[in-house]
């Protein structure tokens, strides 16, 4: 059930922020020249300074078009049919000449590699800088501030297109803050961050909202925003449902009943709190539960999917090694998910894999299928139900069998309402599950997955996982992430990965349960409150599944 809305100015701490909001929508609306009902219908919403708001809610239901509303972005540049109004700062956005946009307003969006304009790291930052007058030796003196300021320690000649996707996330924070707007939109800032920078992140925006900036964060990682959030927005279907104070994302609240019905990550705590008591961590049925032993697979050859030997990797242009001696083996069976900071060289290991680094001849693999982390790079055709039979036809699949293999394949991946859909028109977190179902369809021996949960409600990433586990029973599955959440509960090896180098492996639970010290990896608060009573986490979340 939904909440009454409430506009409530509390936060943690801090006083009560002043009468005269920074931003506010009053009847706003947007609905896409194609699509047949509004992707934002009727939001009233005022943000305030001093605020960090995190506004979360159902793939696909309306989150980035109102971040990009709230930026003035779809009035200037979208065809679609405009409702309402906002302003921000008293002004309409939409409005503003590029000078005055870099002071007031500093928006990242869901692919922040599209918003990349520069050559060097440092003059994307100090492009805003540029645009609103700054002098040469300001900026000289700036530019590295900001970088530091959210943890991206690069050389400032080096190429944006080179870095892993949550440093160019961080790098796009830095260059939106490059002259300290008053207001900040983040569209899933936190997506491909490591668990440790995104905890710095969202210290550094909590330090800036009570510095007296405006900060709206769009994220389903619930969590770990909600350790910095004064305020939580709930939205569904293209309205705002619920509005509470970030405290009151408590056991009883009404809002969990919201989060839950809308298919919403319940932080996991909070959730045993509510539905089992958190008395449950003294039961001695889960003390008795073990928690299994880390160990090295054992060399399974014979029901091998894959085999990667000891590989060494140097990205062009780059001067440290991706990969220094890293091999892997995928048994029958397996999930594997790989973890580690970024840079750590995740993606580079499932490039490795399925048989495509530059340079190398090692060519396809056959049987091997790998979705990329920007699923706009596996998608080109005109609709969702193209791309599912693309790779099955190739293979020869026609008729009542490949409708079959596409019907299947949309279903698991919850795209079947989307098959005549243009992939395009589609969130990003659509787009990521067409893409996962068209890898599927073609009936992998080994899916390689880099990041599959991103953009996902719980709700998806449950059916996601549990299609995966039915679909490669005889296959292998390895999927990169920074969900040490999912990794406990979906894999059944983890493998470490820091500097290019494995530096743990094993049952999730033994490896994730006792890190070695200097990763940026933190665990889950659920996990870290096992590993402090000695508890079995997986006994832990059978007993949770079990709860109404």
């Amino acid at each position: 059930m939904s909440t009454p809305s409430t506009r409530s100015s509390a936060t943690r701490g801090a006083t009560a922020p002043p009468a005269t909001p920074s931003v506010q929508a009053r009847g706003l609306g947007y609905r896409y020249p194609s699509a047949a009902a509004p992707s934002v219908e009727g939001v009233d919403l005022d943000l305030s300074p001093g605020e960090l708001v995190l506004l979360t809610g159902p793939t696909g239901c309306g989150k980035s078009t109102l971040l990009r509303l709230l930026a003035g972005l779809l009035q200037r540049h979208g065809r679609g049919l405009l409702s309402g109004s906002v302003t921000v700062l008293g002004q309409d956005p939409a409005a503003w000449a590029p000078h005055q946009r870099v002071r007031a307003l500093g928006f990242v969006g869901q692919e922040p590699g599209d918003q990349l304009v520069a050559g060097t790291v440092g003059d994307e930052v100090a492009f805003a800088m540029e645009s609103a007058g700054w002098s040469p030796e300001r900026m000289a003196r700036t530019v590295p501030e900001k970088l530091a300021a959210v943890g991206l320690e690069v050389s400032l000649e080096r190429d944006p297109r080179e870095l892993s996707g949550g440093q160019t996330q961080r790098l796009m924070v830095a260059a939106a803050r490059g002259v300290g707007g008053e207001v900040l939109l983040l569209d899933e800032p936190l997506a491909q961050l490591d668990p440790l920078g995104a905890v710095e992140l969202l210290d550094r925006l909590r330090g800036l909202a009570r510095a007296g900036a405006t900060v709206l964060v769009v994220e389903h990682r619930l969590e770990v925003v909600l350790a910095q959030a004064t305020r939580l927005l709930v939205m569904e279907a293209g309205r705002l449902v619920a509005d509470v104070p970030a405290e009151a994302v408590q056991a009883g609240a009404p809002v969990l009943g919201s989060l839950r019905r809308l298919g919403l990550t319940v932080p996991r705590l909070v959730d045993l709190a509510d539905r089992l008591g958190l008395e449950v961590l003294e039961d001695p049925s889960l003390l008795a539960a073990p928690v299994p032993a880390a160990s090295v697979p054992d060399d399974r050859s014979g029901d091998l999917v894959a085999e990667l030997p000891p590989t060494f990797f140097t990205w062009p242009g780059s001067s440290e090694p991706a990969l220094r001696g890293v091999g892997l083996r995928v048994g029958v069976g397996e999930r594997v998910a790989l973890l580690g900071g970024n840079g750590a060289g995740k993606s580079t290991l499932l490039a490795a894999l399925s048989g495509q680094l530059p340079g190398r001849r090692d060519g396809h693999r056959p049987g091997c299928v790998a979705v990329p982390q920007d699923p706009d790079l596996a998608l080109f055709l005109e609709t969702v139900r193209a791309e599912l039979s693309y790779g099955p036809r190739e293979h020869g699949l026609e008729g009542a069998a490949l409708e079959a293999r596409v019907r299947r394949a949309a279903e698991a991946l919850s795209v079947e309402a989307l098959l005549d859909r243009a992939p395009q028109a589609l969130s990003r977190g659509q787009r990521l599950r067409t893409a996962v179902a068209a890898a599927l369809s073609c009936a992998p021996r080994l899916l390689l997955l880099d990041e599959p949960t991103s953009g996902q409600d719980q709700d998806q990433v449950d059916r996601m996982m549990g299609a995966l586990r039915e679909s490669l029973r005889d296959g292998g599955l390895v999927f990169a992430t920074h969900d040490l959440d999912l990794a406990l509960r979906e894999a059944t090896r983890v493998v470490v990965l820091d500097g290019g180098r494995i530096v743990a492996q094993g049952p999730p639970e033994a490896v994730l349960l006792d890190l070695p010290e200097g990763l940026p990896l933190v665990l889950p608060p659920l996990a870290a409150r096992c590993r402090e009573r000695g508890l079995s986490y997986a006994a832990l979340g059978g007993r949770l599944a079990e709860a109404p």
